[in-house]
């Protein structure tokens, strides 16, 4: 298993309870496949440095985990569908 790190952002429009599901179903795939949470830092709505999707602000969380790399491909498998994350990215903090 590897440590990773997923970043990902929110429709700053999204409500309370949006947030929180998409947050939980993003801790839901990666207990459910076999990995570990490690830590959730909620960063809160911050401004994107340059616009997407018409957005200039998003609601930021950092996922720090240990899986293996099935893990990964599933949740970006399932981000990609998600329809209120607009911007996400996982990488392998393992030092090497």
């Amino acid at each position: 298993m590897h440590n990773y790190e997923l970043m990902f952002i929110v429709r700053p429009d999204a409500d309370e309870e949006t947030l929180k599901g998409t947050r939980e179903k993003i801790q839901s795939i990666i207990s459910d496949n076999g990995g570990e949470l490690t830590n959730t830092d909620d960063m809160g709505k911050r401004r994107l440095a340059y616009e997407i999707n018409k957005y200039r602000e998003g609601i930021y969380t950092v996922v720090t985990f240990k899986a293996d790399a099935d893990v990964v491909n599933e949740l970006n498998r399932v981000i990609n569908i998600n329809d209120n994350i607009i911007r996400h990215m996982a990488v392998n903090i393992d030092d090497k």
